[in-house]
């Protein structure tokens, strides 16, 4: 970068490189390259777990099977355009089913079965509109299955079922491993023994992909519909995650974003949990043992993992191979940086999001030049910058929201117009919904949410900053701060905590810490909780992050006006 910045601004959309295949225009293209160009290579690897055995995913044979499940799908009568749900836990059929679906000119998307009545089901497919064709397995315990028999009036082996909830709803099938509940109905393994000779037609670059659901962390998940262009073009993600003669390690949910499997599109190998074996109770043992059985020298992960693992690092294999980690989703702290030189050798930290994909990235190789809160520097295919409330770009190292535009941004909200024009600005700037600042140097800072914001008395509390000075306390592990409803001040603010392995620490030592970690005594300007409650564990999203949602809701119960 040529000089220093005055202004929150920088632009790198002008960086990334452009498609040296001209031939390659769709999923079905680049799977067809990388069957050739691999061929016999493994794409995905189900780690061994328990009593399940590894199993791999070739990328010719991912090609080969995913082209199967494309002719039959056709032949059982679904139309290119039409969504098609799916709630199936990661394995191999996953990946037959859903890039199929793809080659098939078809839009897959995640389906959620929360409520035992079934009741977010019919309102999903509601919202889809277009939903014709519903594939699960039973649950863990069924409970999917016993959602979807309250909700349909019959089904059959051929594929049909009659819904008059969701009337939309042509067909249904299923999979199961090691059960036997969902009999009758048509089967995902049927799709790849049949044997049909149909015609695909050809899938346009601007034809809907998949629709990738955001975390719902902090509310209702929005539908962020991506193109054929789009998803072929995360394989120019600058990041070391996308290079190929790295193995990485990603055991996040296939259907949310920072799961899915973009590895078979870049020519990387990836190794995840098979989510249909029986987990063993220590987690950490499981995963470390994948990770030094298949030599990953890239893992993926959450900070509170991440964290975990520092807390358990004496537990490592000996010749730990992990080079680099990834982890981002939610504003860094020091704590993450402790796992340099211990777990891994590089910190990655990444800042991106379902919506409009990596935007910054910073690689930390000594822990002690780790800034908290920093995402690092932005990269290719990027532009940039930090507003004010009118949308004024703000001087250097001022906070504000962050906009961007990006070549991996997202066509639109599905069927939701008023949602998607109040994401966008007039000239295309999309609006993060997030806080951040720019340094001199272009590195950029993500401070919070700004939906997160908590007013209480007439000031705004931004609960991400409050939470890094809660975990600097001796004994936290982590803290949560959330909003609870108050008749005076509107919200007051609630501290939630998991202590640390063996500490005493009590309520009266945290507000202490508080009180006494400002200069504010009178405390004219500053928030800090009045309520504070211990917790084992957080509850999290589908995609593993701490729900703030569920924590307010929580937290809202317990100490509320109400």
């Amino acid at each position: 970068m040529a000089g220093q910045l005055r202004e929150s601004y920088i632009d790198n959309s002008n960086e990334l490189k452009d498609d040296e295949d001209h031939d390659i225009r769709n999923v079905k293209d680049l799977l067809e390259f990388y069957a050739k160009a691999k061929h016999g290579q493994e794409a995905v690897v189900f780690a061994a777990v328990g009593d399940t055995e590894r199993q791999a995913v070739t990328f010719d044979g991912l090609y080969e099977n995913a082209f199967k499940v494309a002719r039959s799908l056709i032949h059982l009568g679904l139309k290119q355009g039409e969504v098609v749900g799916i709630n199936l836990r990661s394995c191999p059929e996953w990946l037959y089913f859903v890039y199929g679906c793809m080659i098939a000119g078809l839009v897959p998307v995640g389906i959620a079965f929360t409520y035992k009545d079934g009741s977010d089901v019919i309102a999903m497919m509601k919202r889809l509109q277009t939903c014709a064709l519903l594939c699960i397995d039973p649950g863990v315990d069924n409970e999917k299955w016993n959602v979807i028999q309250q909700l349909v009036e019959s089904y059959s082996d051929d594929g049909s079922v009659i819904c008059s909830n969701m009337p939309y709803l042509r067909y249904l099938l299923g999979h199961e491993v090691g059960t036997s509940v969902m009999t009758g109905v048509k089967k995902i393994t049927d799709l790849l023994s049949t044997d049909c000779d149909v015609e695909i037609t050809d899938v346009t670059e601007d034809a809907l992909a998949f629709l990738f659901q955001t975390s719902g962390s902090t509310g209702v998940p929005k539908l962020v519909a991506q193109t054929q262009k789009a998803v072929v073009r995360y394989r120019h993600f600058p990041t070391l995650a996308t290079d190929d003669k790295e193995t990485a390690y990603n055991d996040r949910p296939f259907t949310w974003g920072g799961g899915f499997p973009f590895n078979c599109l870049f020519g990387q190998k990836r190794v995840t949990l098979p989510e249909f074996a029986q987990m063993p109770s220590d987690r950490f043992a499981v995963i470390t043992t994948a990770i030094k059985t298949e030599g990953c020298t890239v893992m993926i992960s959450l900070p509170p993992f991440v964290h975990e693992m520092v807390l358990k690092k004496e537990r490592l294999p000996a010749e730990w191979p992990i080079k680099n980690l990834l982890t981002g989703g939610q504003p860094l702290t020091k704590h993450v940086a402790e796992c340099v030189g211990v777990i891994c050798k590089n910190l990655v930290c990444v800042y991106g999001g379902t919506d409009f994909g990596l935007v910054a990235m910073g690689i930390i190789e000594d822990k002690n030049n780790f800034t908290e809160f920093s995402s690092g520097k932005i990269v290719s295919g990027v532009a940039l910058k930090i507003v004010d409330d009118e949308g004024v770009t703000v001087p250097i190292g001022t906070m504000g929201e962050i906009y961007l535009k990006s070549h991996f941004l997202f066509k639109c909200y599905f069927n939701d117009e008023a949602k998607t024009i109040a994401a966008k600005t007039p000239d295309g700037w999309f609006k993060t919904d997030d806080f951040g600042k720019l340094t001199e140097d272009g590195e950029l800072f993500v401070l919070g949410r700004k939906s997160n914001m908590i007013i209480s008395g007439g000031m705004n509390v931004t609960p991400e900053i409050l939470e890094r000075v809660l975990n600097t306390c001796i004994g936290v592990d982590i803290a949560i701060v959330v909003p609870v409803s108050d008749e005076v001040y509107y919200q007051v603010l609630c501290a939630c905590v998991i202590k640390q392995p063996g500490s005493t620490l009590s309520e009266d030592d945290l507000r202490t810490f508080c009180t006494d970690f400002h200069n504010d005594k009178p405390g004219l300007f500053t928030v800090l909780p009045k309520f504070y409650v211990f917790m084992d564990t957080f509850p999290e999203t589908s995609s593993g992050k701490v729900s703030r949602r569920e924590l307010s809701a929580f937290a809202e119960e317990k100490f509320g006006k109400n």
